[in-house]
């Protein structure tokens, strides 16, 4: 019966607190979340940043960034941006379960552990003698691209780093379509 009871509590924590598509192109609900947020760091630059979940990867994460940048761009009345910076991070978090223990005595303990950016559920026991088992590890890794961008008006320069915003913002969105069917 304790046994049920936990794997109950278990599993219904990661139906919970997991999700199983990746991040959609949206804005974050705060600094951290999933999404994407936006920093004015003056009248024409801008901090963009874009948070994946688990199942988004690097390439989309980093494409949603630029999108928002184009997006930030035509919005603010410009026809290109330039990439000052660009920077994307990784967070890997390795979970360990034993599944087939036998439990003879022992003590089993669930507790949710949560990082910046997402939570897990641990399971730990303290046991007087186990018997069996496998161990399984998983690891998560979440990415999250931050630009900085200048802004201007034409002529946009000859530059490997400067975007034609209203191309981009047009390119990505079709792209978006087509991953979303």
């Amino acid at each position: 019966m304790r046994l049920q009871l936990i794997f109950a509590v278990i599993l219904s924590s990661l139906v919970v607190g997991c999700s199983s598509t990746g991040t959609t192109y949206q804005p974050a609900d705060e600094r951290g979340a999933y999404g994407y947020t936006e920093t004015e760091l003056g009248s024409d630059r801008y901090r963009v940043t874009f948070t994946g979940n688990s199942r988004t990867d690097k390439e989309t994460v980093n494409d949603y960034a630029m999108l928002r940048a184009a997006e930030l761009t035509l919005q603010n009345g410009y026809n290109w941006f330039h990439l000052v910076n660009r920077d994307t991070e990784s967070k890997s978090r390795s979970s360990t379960s034993i599944s087939g223990v036998n439990d003879f005595g022992g003590h089993t303990a669930v507790y949710q552990r949560c990082g910046l950016v997402s939570c897990s559920t641990v399971v730990t026991q303290s046991p007087s003698r186990l018997s069996g088992g496998v161990a399984s590890t998983t690891t998560r890794t979440n990415y999250q691209a931050s630009l900085e961008i200048k802004m201007g008006k034409d002529p946009m320069p000859n530059d490997a780093e400067a975007y034609n915003a209203q191309e981009l913002a047009s390119t990505l969105r079709r792209w978006i379509g087509k991953s979303a069917r």
